[in-house]
Formats: structure tokens, C-alpha cells, sequence
């Protein structure tokens, strides 16, 4: 089950800020205190502000599985994707143990049905190596600049077509 995130939601949202930092294999993970770093909380400290924009994926018992979502920065506090001030960045994370399963397909789709809806391309930033780089490029996402092992991407809103229909990631 995919619902959009809330105000509420903030909190939840640091936890998954954790799963989202990429640790390359054979590195040890970030030490928790990481969230508190400026340039890492900004992605979540004030959930629900104009622009936000999220979803969150639940599992058949309820339980939460997932989330996506997207935050605009102005000025000088930026995200590592940011590639202009009216271009959301897209953070995601999937629990470990939910992963491989399509449930980050299935909120990706579900998120850039809301972009598309509102016109708006989506940045990111991922690391060449972070498995999930695929994902993101059969979802439309293509390469805009590199910095070190990490690259930004940009997807641009589809054409509208007679059809209409949903967002879908590519097989």
C-alpha cells in the first residue's frame, strides 16, 4: 500500500534518512549520530514545508516498508542533487529486509505520477556504485553531472499524451 506522506511524517522520515545514506560494500555503516549533521538533516527537519512532497510503502500487516521523497532548496542550503531551485531531489530508502522486491519501483512510480501531474523534473544524487542507480534510469532518469564517485541525475516530466495514463518505470 503506497499513501503520501503528511506533516506528521517527519519524524519517520529521519529513520529513513539512515537507510538512504549509501555504504559501499566491505565500509562500515554511519554512526547514527550522522542525522545530526546540517548537511544531512536538511533533507527531513521541518517535514511538510511548501514543496514537500513524499510517499511511504506498507507492508499487507501495515507495517511501513519504504519511502520516497522530494524536497526544493533555495539559497545556499542545497541538497548533494540539487540542480535548480525549482527542481525537487528525490531521497529514497526500502528496509533491508524488504528489498530486491519491486517496492521501490512501485513508489518511485507512484511519486513521479504526482511530479507529472504537476509538470515538475526531479534530481537526484547517487553513488555509480549504489545498486539502485538502475532503478532510477529505467525510471527516466539520466546523468546531468558527475562529482567524484557520485552522480546527479535529472529526470524531466513525459510529454502529455491523448492517453494519459499512469507513470510507469521501464522492465
Amino acid at each position: 500500500m503506497i499513501r503520501l506522506l503528511t506533516p506528521k511524517d517527519g519524524e519517520l522520515l529521519r529513520g529513513y534518512l539512515y537507510l538512504a545514506l549509501y555504504v559501499p560494500e566491505g565500509q562500515e555503516p554511519f554512526p547514527l549520530d550522522v542525522l545530526q549533521e546540517p548537511a544531512v538533516a536538511r533533507f527531513v527537519v521541518g517535514w511538510g514545508r511548501d514543496g514537500d512532497l513524499g510517499v511511504l510503502a506498507s507492508d499487507s500487516t501495515g507495517s511501513d516498508i519504504g519511502s520516497a521523497w522530494l524536497r526544493r532548496w533555495a539559497g545556499s542550503h542545497r541538497g548533494y542533487g540539487f540542480v535548480a531551485n525549482d527542481i525537487p531531489e528525490l531521497s529514497m530508502a526500502v528496509r533491508p529486509a524488504h528489498r530486491g522486491r519491486g517496492v521501490g519501483t512501485v513508489m518511485l512510480q507512484a511519486l513521479l505520477g504526482n511530479t507529472d501531474e504537476r509538470g515538475w523534473s526531479v534530481s537526484l544524487s547517487v553513488h555509480r556504485k549504489n545498486p539502485v542507480i538502475r532503478l532510477y534510469q529505467r525510471c527516466g532518469f539520466r546523468e546531468h553531472e558527475e562529482h567524484g564517485d557520485s552522480v546527479t541525475m535529472l529526470r524531466r516530466p513525459p510529454e502529455k499524451d491523448a492517453r494519459g495514463g499512469r507513470t510507469r518505470c521501464r522492465s
